[in-house]
């Protein structure tokens, strides 16, 4: 009887102090701390969707199997770089104030629909689900900090940030512009409408230059590095009215050291030049010889890899018209009487 009555005191004290501990943590939890973060818990690996809104503009990034897409540009690659960005920028997000609750406060604060500058966040899970859905509001004058609040759940207090956040909701900014990125050094020969660029051994070079002329230094260098990181402006599908029925017409040959190369269309309307591009390999078979050499079989591996991507490259590229810059369509249309000088 005695041990079992001890038994029962141990199993009460136990629960007493079970209880305490967990209204404790409660305490704490509900106890703000200087620096502490908004979204503690935040895996960036868990969330599916981005949406930020601010008044009528809106911009949705939507993860897919090779990284986040803008859905308002028809699904165009985000950059990883801009999506993490927000994603960092949310985990990372320090609290310097708790400032309260209250409908009137939250209209003070520019926490309230109505509000001009009010953007409003939300991260998604992969069944649609809000994860965290916030709202942030007026900056801090004559601080660094921004008053936010979280929508999500039972919704929360409104805060100040120790850090002014700043989101943009064009579409336009989150775009990958990056068309393709080729080294002049991965370069063997350059063909346009008058002119053929070959690689020689001081590099690449202007062929039948006449007598009396010379290779004009800047325009080669320009036309050597159009590949080293070719962008655009604005992206339309191809089937879009604004760029149907152009007139592209084949302005660039590139072909690289591999095999491989890309072929590059031009069109003019108006004020503006649009690009199309495509990829091509002048190897479309190889065969495998089971007495070859690793190093054989390795670079035989390597072809078809690149094959392979210039097919993905196509697959993907051949859907979009590009709007470039007046810079970029003005190399594009380089005639060889651009690339010389002369040479007295």
């Amino acid at each position: 009887m005695k041990l079992n009555r001890n038994l029962a005191i141990v199993a009460l004290l136990l629960l007493a102090a079970s209880i305490w501990a967990y209204q404790s943590s409660l305490g704490r939890s509900d106890r703000f701390e200087r620096g502490q973060r908004l979204l503690p818990n935040l895996n960036p690996d868990d969330v599916a969707e981005i949406s930020i809104t601010k008044g009528q503009e809106t911009v949705t990034l939507t993860r897919g199997d090779d990284g986040f897409t803008v859905a308002d540009v028809h699904g165009y690659p985000a950059t990883n770089q801009s999506v993490n960005r927000i994603l960092r920028t949310l985990a990372d997000l320090e609290l310097e104030k708790r400032i309260g609750t209250g409908d009137d406060l939250y209209r003070e604060l520019g926490l309230t629909p109505d509000a001009d500058d009010m953007v409003e966040v939300a991260l998604k899970r992969d069944n649609g689900d809000d994860m965290v859905r916030l709202r942030i509001g007026k900056p801090f004058e004559g601080g660094s900090g921004s008053y936010l609040r979280r929508l999500d759940g039972d919704g929360g207090p409104a805060y100040l940030s120790t850090q002014r956040l700043s989101l943009s909701t064009d579409p336009k900014s989150y775009l990958d512009k990056e068309i393709v990125r080729v080294e002049r050094d991965d370069i063997e020969r350059i063909e346009g409408p008058d002119f053929v660029v070959v690689r020689g051994d001081d590099g690449l070079e202007l062929e039948g230059v006449p007598r009396g002329e010379k290779e004009n230094a800047s325009a080669m260098n320009r036309l050597k590095n159009i590949l080293g990181g070719l962008r655009f402006d604005e992206v339309f599908l191809a089937d879009d009215e604004a760029v149907r029925n152009l007139r592209l017409e084949p302005v660039l040959d590139v072909r690289l050291t591999d095999g491989s190369g890309y072929r590059l269309a031009l069109a003019e309307r108006g004020d503006d030049h649009y690009l199309q591009i495509a990829g091509y390999h002048t190897v479309d078979r190889v065969s495998v010889d089971r007495e070859e050499s690793e190093a054989e079989l390795e670079d035989k591996a390597a072809i078809l890899g690149r094959a392979d991507e210039i097919n993905r490259f196509n697959r993907f590229h051949g859907s979009w018209v590009y709007r470039i810059a007046p810079s970029t369509a003005e190399v594009l249309g380089f005639h060889k009487a651009d690339l010389m000088e002369d040479a007295g």
